[in-house]
């Protein structure tokens, strides 16, 4: 049955996945982002934009209004100005929530994080799990959703490191033994919309994880092996990798922040099961990444030898 559904954060990597299995599924999508100019692609799918900002619940009411369920993916990977992670994580939760009481929402789904709440001491995971604490309090049905590591393509992950990887000779692998258990986005995104209106997810929380694990390091060796790169993976000690999240939060983008550092001395893998048996399989990493991370690769050296092209002609 067709819902009327509203994705904070919609605009975002995650979020695009979803809202594309949402259409698909018949669903009217509402997406509601800081950024609406961003997303303009969205409304060839039918999507209807709203400016908001759940920091400050400025614009929530008039992107919750009429929905049956309420979808929140916002989430910072490091702090910048007024936007940290208790005003975020924690106060937004609490913004969206009382939007949806308000509106009668009769279904929120959450999006937290692998292991939120466990590491009290990285600022992100107690932010996490505080929102969790207010979503458990609801009246609303609500369902949480911990995904780890998410893959595929425009992620913050593989991509990062294979930009990183052109430009350097050498490889710096942070925490090289903890142990990931990366998810693949349309995974990720069928979770979340096969949950849409399914009385069966309410007050549970799942985790999300791919079949198997992996250290860094072997991420970055698979990487490397996949774009058929020689590089040298160099072990980071911790002091460098100190100094380094110290020098790089005056960055736009950190490298790293000391809570990152933080969290990348814990194992980011799944409890349980890694993927709820209801929801199908996972995929498996190997053939997924190099499905996508040399594809991007050719598409952006195609929108180069096209420029040059351009270029050429005007001379």
């Amino acid at each position: 049955m067709a819902q009327r559904v509203c994705i904070i954060g919609g605009s975002g990597f995650v979020g695009r996945a979803i809202v594309r299995q949402a259409i698909r599924a018949g669903h009217h999508v509402t997406v509601a982002c800081r950024h609406p100019e961003k997303a303009r692609s969205l409304i060839v799918e039918g999507v209807r934009l709203v400016k908001a900002d759940l920091s400050d619940g400025r614009g929530l009411d008039d992107a919750i209004a009429g929905a049956d369920c309420v979808i929140n993916l916002v989430g910072l990977l490091f702090e910048r100005g007024r936007y940290d992670f208790d005003t975020v994580h924690v106060h937004g939760t609490e913004h969206v929530l009382a939007a949806c009481k308000r509106h009668g929402v009769k279904q929120y789904l959450h999006m937290s994080a692998l292991g939120a709440g466990t590491i009290p001491a990285s600022t992100y995971s107690r932010s996490k799990g505080d929102a969790e604490g207010y979503v458990r309090q609801s009246d609303i049905a609500w369902t949480l959703i911990r995904p780890s590591i998410i893959y595929g393509a425009g992620d913050a992950f593989f991509t990062k490191f294979r930009d990183m990887s052109a430009m350097l000779p050498i490889l710096p692998v942070i925490q090289p033994e903890t142990r990931f258990q990366p998810v693949w986005v349309e995974d990720v995104a069928r979770v979340f919309v096969q949950s849409i209106g399914n009385r069966h997810v309410h007050e549970q929380t799942y985790e999300l994880a791919g079949p198997k694990t992996y250290s860094f390091m072997e991420l970055m060796t698979l990487l490397m092996t996949t774009l058929q790169r020689k590089r040298l993976l160099l072990p980071v000690p911790n002091v460098a990798a100190k100094l380094l999240a110290i020098v790089s939060r005056f960055l736009p983008t950190p490298l790293l922040t000391a809570d990152q550092l933080l969290l990348l001395q814990h194992d980011n893998v799944t409890s349980g099961e890694p993927f709820p048996s209801q929801f199908g399989e996972p995929a498996s990493l190997e053939p997924i990444l190099s499905s996508y991370i040399l594809g991007n690769q050719i598409e952006r050296l195609q929108d180069q030898l096209d420029d040059f092209r351009t270029r050429y002609r005007k001379h």
